[in-house]
C-alpha cells in the first residue's frame, strides 16, 4: 500500500509538472534567469543569454540580457575609454527587478552624456575589486569609477577573511533546487504569495519570511568598518573613484536601528577621514519621510523610483 501511495504521489506530481509546463510556460525555470557563469572568483551571467526575472510576488516580470563578457550591459566595457565612467556593484547595481534602461547607471548616461559601463554582479567589496580588474583585463581605459556599496552586507573583515569566507559556496537547498527546475513549484509558490490567506498560513508556518524579516543586520564592530573601508581605499587609489552608499533598510525598520545608525554614520566618516570621496544616499531617501517607497514591496531591492533618485544624486555629485 505505501508503495502503491509513493508512485501516485510521483505520478501526481509529474502530471502537475507537465501540465503547469504545457500550459502556463511563463513559469518553465528554464526561462528564468541565473549567474552560472565563472570568472575567476565571480559568478556572472552566461554570455548571450536571454531571459527572464521574475518575482512570485508579482512585484517584477523584467527581461534580461547578458553580452559577451557575461555582464549585463549593451556597452562594451573592452571599449571603454578616459572619457567613460565603470559603475560597480552588487545586485542593486546589477539592476535586480528593473530594466535595464531604468537602472541608475543607464540613467547617468543620460544625465551626465558620458558613457556608462555596468560591471556589477552579486558579490562585495573583494568582488568589485576583481570586476575591475576583469574590465581592465577586457581592455577597457575608464578611470572614472562609481563603486555602490550596500549597507547591508558588503560590510566585513576583509583583510582576515579566507577564500572561502570571501566568496562562499552556497549550499543547494530544496528550495533553491525547485526553483530552478520545477515549472509547477513556482506556480504554486505565486499562488501562496498573491492569495492573502495563503501566505498568511505559510508566514506562520515559518515556510515564507517576510521581506522586511529578512534583512541583514551589521554589528556595532569598529574593526569591521575600518577594514571595509581600508579595502576600498585599496581600489579607489587605482582609479578617480566615487563611493556611493546603498543605506540599509535596517536603519527605517526591525529591532537594530541605534545599531545601524551608529555603524552608517562610523562607516561615511571612516571613507572621509581617508580621503575617499563619498556620496551617502540615506538624507536623500530620507527626504520625503518614506524611504522605503524606493524599494519593491516584496523585495529588497530598489524600484525604478529608488534608481531615478540615485542617478540624480551621482550625477550632481559627479557635476561638481
Amino acid at each position: 500500500m505505501a508503495v502503491l501511495l509513493i508512485v501516485a504521489v510521483i505520478v501526481g506530481l509529474g502530471l502537475c509538472e507537465g501540465l503547469t509546463r504545457l500550459f502556463l510556460p511563463a513559469f518553465n525555470p528554464s526561462g528564468q534567469f541565473e549567474f552560472d557563469y565563472p570568472v575567476g572568483s565571480l559568478m556572472l551571467g552566461q554570455p548571450g543569454t536571454v531571459a527572464r526575472q521574475a518575482k512570485n510576488t508579482g512585484d517584477y516580470d523584467v527581461p534580461i540580457r547578458i553580452n559577451m563578457h557575461g555582464l549585463r550591459d549593451d556597452n562594451d566595457a573592452s571599449t571603454a575609454t578616459p572619457d567613460d565612467i565603470l559603475v560597480v556593484g552588487d545586485s542593486f547595481t546589477w539592476g535586480w527587478g528593473v530594466e535595464s534602461r531604468d537602472r541608475f547607471s543607464d540613467r547617468l548616461h543620460k544625465l551626465t552624456g558620458r558613457r556608462t559601463f555596468n560591471l556589477s554582479t552579486p558579490t562585495d567589496v573583494d568582488g568589485y575589486a576583481a570586476l575591475l580588474a576583469y574590465a581592465r583585463a577586457l581592455g577597457a581605459t575608464a578611470d572614472r569609477v562609481v563603486i555602490a556599496v550596500c549597507m547591508e552586507n558588503d560590510l566585513h573583515r576583509y583583510a582576515t577573511r579566507s577564500d572561502d569566507e570571501a566568496y562562499p559556496s552556497d549550499a543547494v537547498s530544496i528550495r533553491h533546487w525547485l526553483s530552478t527546475h520545477s515549472a509547477f513549484y513556482l506556480f504554486a509558490l505565486t499562488v501562496v504569495h498573491q492569495t492573502p490567506w495563503l501566505r498568511t498560513l505559510a508566514v506562520e508556518a515559518g515556510l515564507i519570511t517576510p521581506n522586511l524579516e529578512g534583512i541583514g543586520r551589521n554589528d556595532d564592530d569598529p574593526a569591521v568598518v575600518a577594514a571595509s573601508a581600508d579595502r576600498l581605499l585599496d581600489i579607489a587609489r587605482q582609479y578617480r573613484a566615487l563611493v556611493v552608499l546603498i543605506p540599509s533598510r535596517a536603519l527605517w525598520v526591525g529591532p537594530s536601528r541605534a545599531v545601524e545608525d551608529r555603524v552608517h554614520q562610523a562607516f561615511v566618516a571612516a571613507l572621509r577621514q581617508r580621503g575617499i570621496d563619498v556620496l551617502d544616499l540615506r538624507p536623500l531617501l530620507e527626504a520625503k519621510g518614506t524611504p522605503l517607497a524606493y524599494h519593491f514591496a516584496n523585495d529588497g531591492h530598489w524600484n525604478p523610483a529608488g534608481h531615478a533618485l540615485a542617478a540624480e544624486a551621482i550625477s550632481q555629485h559627479l557635476a561638481r
